[in-house]
């Protein structure tokens, strides 16, 4: 009998010690992450244009040659680093991990904190974080892949705007790969076209102002390289769609 009070008198205890721990939102064994989704930032919303891009370049570090990392379980800031070459999954894989900066990961969107154990399950990353994580600050949606209007070519979107994200999905002789790109500006005159992108494949690199990194192009600037790039997609906030450029200048396709 009285055995039988000692055990339900430390079932009551673990009950309520279980209890607490899901009060302050832990579990046993989990890892140590912060709330999905409490970052915030309505500074740069609703504004397109090329200067505001440059406002969130300057306020986040976002410099060229720079890289989009953090370091792990604590809240991210998402600022470029001038030398903190984040590890990625994608880097690990095809390069020499000690290249990377030890304790520095590529950062993640949507998830506050980056989980040393398996980085690669907190959130989206690499090129395409980066992208979301742009699409966020200006307009406020923090899935644009998923709910910006898209279009499947140049031509149906009516060119290119500032803001825009342009993904392809692409194969080449070492296999299947995928890059996402903000638009930065684009000269409707010269067809001329600069991103800002992160480079997974080199530790989370910062391309600011440049040319299209993805599909082989190296690098181009052309809006016609842009327009033949294979599974290509465009994305597009819809209080983006105002003010479309006419068709007429557009590159077929």
């Amino acid at each position: 009998m009285r055995r039988g009070k000692a055990d339900a008198i430390f079932r009551s205890i673990a009950i309520c010690f279980l209890c607490a721990l899901l009060l302050a939102g832990r579990t046993p064994g989990a890892s140590a992450r912060a709330e999905q989704g409490t970052f915030t930032d309505t500074r740069f919303r609703g504004d397109y244009s090329t200067e505001n891009l440059d406002a969130i370049i300057e306020e986040y570090e976002l410099h060229d040659g720079w890289y989009w990392s953090t370091q792990p379980g604590v809240y991210q800031d998402y600022h470029g680093q001038e030398s903190k070459k984040g590890w990625t999954q994608t880097s690990e894989e095809r390069f020499d991990p000690i290249v990377y900066t030890w304790g520095w990961y590529g950062c993640r969107w949507n998830w506050d904190a980056v989980d040393q154990a398996d980085p690669n399950r907190t959130g989206w990353g690499e090129c395409f974080g980066f992208c979301q994580f742009l699409g966020y600050l200006l307009s406020g949606e923090r899935n644009p892949h998923r709910n910006w209007p898209a279009f499947h070519s140049v031509r149906q979107a009516g060119g290119l705007k500032p803001g825009d994200i342009v993904r392809v999905d692409y194969t080449d002789e070492k296999g299947a790969h995928q890059h996402s790109a903000v638009v930065y500006s684009m000269d409707e005159e010269s067809g001329t076209v600069l991103f800002l992108q992160a480079s997974g494949s080199n530790y989370n690199q910062l391309y600011t102002r440049r040319g299209f990194i993805g599909a082989g192009l190296g690098g181009s600037t052309d809006l016609t390289d842009i327009v033949e790039c294979p599974g290509l997609l465009i994305l597009r906030a819809e209080e983006n769609l105002q003010g479309n450029y006419p068709k007429d200048w557009v590159p077929e396709r």
